[in-house]
């Protein structure tokens, strides 16, 4: 009888360490790959059943964050590395370009395209300082 108690009181206070284990960890691993400024920010575009394009609301993946950094620092803005990873520092520059170009309303997704169409003109457009121009 006194093994079994002994077992049952051991069972307990390992379920009671890997639940005080959970409740310390999970929250930071929550925060940490999934949250808005996680290290996993690539998710599937969510697709409107009607007429099969992306929703322009839809989160940004690693690629399109990718991409978004590397148009806000050609037009100037500074969103730190170009790494995919929707962190502060590229938060902040999306809120000053938004800001910046009166798109406060506008999705990421929509600022991308809109800066993607400024870059282009952009290098479509000579200098003025190029000789022969």
């Amino acid at each position: 009888m006194r093994t079994h108690l002994q077992g049952a009181f051991l069972l307990i206070v390992l379920l009671l360490a890997f639940w005080w284990a959970l409740s310390w960890a999970g929250p930071i691993f929550d925060s940490a790959l999934g949250g808005a400024d996680g290290a996993i920010v690539a998710r599937a575009p969510t697709d409107n059943t009607a007429t099969g394009e992306a929703q322009a609301d839809a989160p940004l993946d690693g690629n399109e964050v990718a991409a978004l950094q590397g148009a806000l620092l050609q037009v100037g803005y500074s969103p730190g590395p170009v790494d995919g990873i929707m962190g502060e520092l590229t938060r902040a520059a999306i809120e000053e370009a938004k800001g910046d170009l009166g798109l406060i309303e506008v999705s990421d997704r929509q600022l991308l395209e809109t800066l993607e169409t400024a870059v282009e003109a952009l290098e479509s457009t000579p200098d003025a300082g190029e000789p022969g121009s």
